[in-house]
This record gives C-alpha cells, sequence and structure tokens, in this order.
C-alpha cells in the first residue's frame, strides 16, 4: 500500500491491492474528508486529508 499527498494537485491519492507490479485500487481523497486505511494495515488508522496535506 502507498499514501501519497500530493500538495500540487491538493489531494491524497491510496493505492492498494498490488498485483504483477501494478496497484488494482487506487482511491482519491480531497482536503475536508478523511478516510480509513485498509484492514490490511492490521488496525484501524483514520487520517485526514488536510493535516497530511499541511507543511
Amino acid at each position: 500500500m502507498y499514501v501519497i499527498g500530493d500538495r500540487k494537485h491538493g489531494e491524497v491519492i491510496v493505492l492498494t491491492d498490488p498485483h504483477d507490479g501494478e496497484y488494482r485500487t487506487r482511491s482519491v481523497h480531497r482536503p475536508g474528508e478523511s478516510f480509513v486505511l485498509p484492514e490490511s494495515v492490521g488496525a484501524k488508522v483514520e487520517l485526514e486529508v488536510d493535516s497530511l496535506l499541511s507543511e
């Protein structure tokens, strides 16, 4: 899994479910939103986009 904070475009991209060198699942989150990482992390982890994009 990758969590990418893209400050230039003001979004957080989460890539999951790798298969054959590619990620099959891509979700995009925008400022003001929060999201929970997939259960495969092993714990409930909720992140806020604003916190990830702040400098």
